[in-house]
């Protein structure tokens, strides 16, 4: 399968990490529709992380805002309206639990799911990982590692098969002994796999065809190949480096992910914290935050440009920086789709 969009032609609006903030959402996309309507803005582009709020479960719109962009893509085109792969949907594919300090997030969102799992996992599964643009700038989710930056990984991610990784682990699994693998797994004895199960993926009892979900997720967690999905997804780009090593990495990376006619020049990102909204990183990143990981969370800010436009330095892209909190002036809190689930 295709993991990567190339744009060639229009203006991208970018939104980064909202992780179940409905009001951050519908202000940015309700502003994307007025400029769409009036020629100034082409696609839509989500760079992961819309799933997982960090607060209270009534604060956290996360299925309401992925049904509605998947309402959204319907209605306009998946050429349109982009959503990327983030860390905080990953785990959903595979039944791997993800937690960070004190806070699970995931438990959250399969108890959410209900009749719209199908629907919804499908959907993830067919998320891209990356997008380039003519003008040289690439959008991912998390940003440059070294483990990744190579042209036989990169060859491997862009085609990617979730289906494969998960058929592994499934033949993984029918060779064991499923009673001995939970204990050596998930060190704890078979007859509490059942209340593990339905506390982590809402799977309700041995009749349920995800049963052994939460066994296959810690199996997948164990293979090769998942350590690669987890360095694309998870890395921390320069932390714990000097900014000269991180900087060759960056331009490794871009270069191996680059393609005849579509070289990348610069690379823009979300996943991690942000003072002031956004940040460059080793002259060739941006990383952004719209709304969840921005300190002040009122600095966050959504992106703006001609994909056509030649960019060089992630300095290039700082002019067609908008502050998110201009949206709220003039949008009130309100669903142009309101045919989707409740959080």
């Amino acid at each position: 399968m295709d993991r990567v969009v190339d744009l060639v032609q229009g203006n991208a609006f970018v939104v980064t990490d909202l992780h179940g903030a409905w009001q951050p959402y519908v202000n940015c996309r309700d502003h994307f529709i007025d400029l769409y309507q009036q020629g100034l803005a082409d696609t839509l582009i989500f760079l992961g992380d819309i799933l997982h709020g960090y607060g209270p479960p009534e604060e956290d719109y996360s299925l309401a805002i992925l049904w509605d962009i998947m309402q959204l893509q319907a209605d306009l085109g998946s050429n349109r309206v982009i959503m990327l792969l983030g860390n905080h949907e990953l785990p959903h594919i595979y039944g791997i639990t993800l937690s960070k300090g004190d806070i699970e997030f995931t438990p959250r969102f399969e108890h959410a799911l209900g009749e719209y799992r199908s629907y919804v996992i499908e959907f993830l599964m067919g998320l891209p990982f990356c997008v380039r643009t003519i003008g040289g700038t690439m959008l991912t989710h998390a940003g440059a590692v070294a483990s990744v930056a190579t042209p036989e990984v990169a060859g491997w991610l862009l085609t990617f098969s979730h289906q494969k990784l998960l058929d592994e682990a499934d033949r993984l699994l029918n060779r064991e002994d499923v009673s001995d693998l939970i204990r050596a797994s998930l060190n704890i004895e078979p007859s509490e796999y059942d209340s593990q199960a339905y506390r982590y993926l809402a799977v309700n009892g041995p009749d349920d065809p995800r049963y052994y979900d939460l066994l296959r997720g810690f199996i997948v967690g164990n293979l090769s190949e998942w350590q690669k999905l987890w360095d694309f997804f998870f890395n921390q780009c320069e932390m714990g480096l000097s900014i000269t090593f991180y900087r060759k990495v960056l331009e490794r990376f871009l270069e191996v992910y680059s393609t005849p006619g579509m070289q990348q020049h610069v690379l823009v990102t979300g996943h991690m914290a942000v003072q002031d909204g956004y940040a460059i990183v080793a002259e060739k990143q941006l990383r952004l935050a719209s709304w969840s990981h921005s300190t002040p969370k009122e600095a966050g800010c959504y992106l703006l440009f001609d994909v056509e436009q030649p960019i060089e330095t992630a300095s290039d892209l700082i002019p067609h920086i908008q502050p998110l909190w201009l949206l709220s002036q003039f949008r009130e809190s309100s669903s142009r789709w309101t045919d989707h689930p409740n959080a």
